[in-house]
């Protein structure tokens, strides 16, 4: 019996070491992959960009917003670090990620809808901070990405049912297969035409989409907005296209999250700029679905917003 048990714990001691180097060698590959979210996320953590521009939203400022586009227009050096499907408590996060290695950029652009300000998807493409459990910053978004005290702090348990990122990051690690990520400073690309099955979605519920403010999303949202104020950050709040039908599908509190928008515009003095009422909100073309516009109409907005900027004289 005594044999048994020294070779049980011998036993669970190798395997708690082979998976804490399992770990780390994962997560050290993953850290280097450019490629989906990670890419972002990636960068920021990693690296010094010294952006003059920094955009910050949820999915539909990730696909809406085109730096490449923008610098064009504005000779700058901006960089789109929305993050999909989540609100400005994740975005502030972000942002405070991007400060760490960076000064504050000259110009904050924040996307603003229906559902910035509510309490966002849960969990969604949480592998992403795989990567980073340890760090600090990190580690105070977990418990909504319902992350576990085992997940937090016992090697290789987080990665249960997720194996291809473990061989994505173990691949990379050792170097025998890098991604070449296409590099579209943080630009999520929508290619294809319109989708029809997110309207339907959205006009479920008798034809009224709903919207709502959280007031932890709220709260995170004007923290922002103090420090860009104490760092002299020109700020704009943008409220990308949409198709025209999710405008016309809105719910009644839609009114109260526009009249908080403008409280907070008229508090700290910062513009509103509305684009629900152009031509391409109208055209299914621009758009992959309801509320994501595709490359095509991220061009044509990100071209539009620049020239904007240009003339409010925000970069000077």
């Amino acid at each position: 019996m005594t044999k048994f048990l020294q070779r049980l714990i011998f036993f669970i001691i190798v395997a708690y070491l082979v998976a804490i180097v399992i770990d780390i060698t994962t997560s050290k590959g993953l850290q280097r992959v450019p490629k989906n979210h990670l890419e972002t996320l990636n960068t920021i953590m990693r690296d010094t960009l010294n952006n003059d521009i920094l955009i910050l939203g949820n999915s539909r400022g990730a696909c809406a917003y085109n730096p490449l586009y923008i610098d064009s227009v504005l000779c700058s050096n901006s960089r789109n670090i929305s993050v999909s499907g989540q609100t400005y408590i994740i975005s502030n996060l972000r942002y405070r990620i991007y400060r760490r290695n960076n000064p504050a950029p000259k110009l904050l652009i924040l996307n603003i809808d229906h559902i910035e300000l509510g309490s966002g998807t849960l969990g969604f493409e949480r592998y992403q901070y795989f990567p980073y459990m340890h760090d600090t910053l990190v580690r105070e978004i977990l418990d909504m990405h319902y992350f576990t005290w085992m997940d937090k702090n016992i090697p290789m348990w987080r990665y249960r049912g997720n194996y291809k990122y473990v061989g994505l990051g173990l691949l990379e690690f050792l170097g025998i297969n890098h991604i070449n990520g296409k590099q579209h400073k943080g630009w999520s690309k929508n290619v294809g035409g319109f989708d029809g099955t997110n309207m339907r979605y959205l006009l479920a519920n008798d034809g009224e989409i709903k919207c709502s403010i959280y007031d932890s999303t709220l709260i995170a949202f004007e923290q922002l907005l103090q420090q860009a104020k104490f760092e002299k950050t020109n700020t704009i709040m943008v409220y990308s296209p949409v198709y025209y039908m999710v405008q016309e599908n809105m719910s009644i509190c839609f009114d109260t999250i526009m009249s908080t928008y403008q409280e907070l515009s008229e508090k700290y003095n910062i513009p509103i700029l509305d684009y629900r009422t152009l031509p391409i909100n109208y055209d299914s073309t621009y758009f992959v679905d309801a509320t994501h516009l595709n490359y095509i109409g991220a061009r044509e907005f990100s071209i539009k917003l620049a020239h904007d900027i240009d003339s409010l004289g925000l970069l000077k």
